[in-house]
């Protein structure tokens, strides 16, 4: 499980090489998109991408949210069920490869079309593996195909709907109470939901 959301996360707001295209969305949005992985039934997901900010926020179909604040390199896990915001080591070392770009190759591979909107298809290469993404010229993943040590992940957007994302959206809610795991330790939190 743990898996299949870093992949989520890493499809939803990939780190890119700076000679790369525009790889974070460069407008607000809010992006539905299917994930399946290695072994995995498909899970559908939200994505909320405050471009301002460079504020993310990824919604679990198990009840769950992330929050990812890009130049802080920073990520939380938010667990209604339990009452509590996680700090999330693993998270939070995915959200910095994102903003140091963890130097990826892109090779254009030609056109795409998802969610009724037009992208460019890439290969996407770097010392932990090799995806397919087609991202559109303001940033936002399409479609994305991975795969490293771990397994595979296939990410699809099925809706896409740019306006305002506040910045509200992205703080944890009032009240949950904090709980700080080690690393690894997310994983086992994630399989219980």
């Amino acid at each position: 499980m743990k898996y299949l959301l870093l992949a989520a996360c890493a499809a939803l707001i990939p780190g890119l090489a700076a000679a790369a295209p525009a790889f974070l969305p460069t407008r607000d949005v809010q992006v539905d998109y299917t994930l399946s992985g290695t072994g995995q039934a498909p899970q559908n997901y939200q994505l909320s991408y405050n471009a301002q900010h460079q504020l993310a926020r990824v919604d679990s179909p198990n009840g769950f949210f992330v929050l990812a604040d890009l130049p802080r390199g920073e990520a939380k896990l938010v667990v209604p069920a339990l009452h509590a915001i996680v700090s999330a080591p693993d998270f939070s070392a995915l959200t910095a490869e994102i903003s140091q770009a963890d130097g990826a190759n892109f090779s254009p591979l030609g056109q795409g079309h998802y969610a009724g909107l037009e992208c460019r298809n890439y290969l996407v290469t770097d010392q932990h593996g090799s995806a397919t993404a087609c991202l559109t010229r303001d940033g936002v993943v399409l479609h994305f195909v991975g795969h490293d040590a771990h397994g595979g992940a296939d990410v699809t957007a099925t809706s896409v709907n740019f306006g305002p994302q506040p910045a509200d959206g992205f703080v944890p809610p009032p009240g949950f109470a904090p709980l700080n795991l080690p690393p690894g330790a997310v994983a086992a939190l994630l399989q219980q939901h």
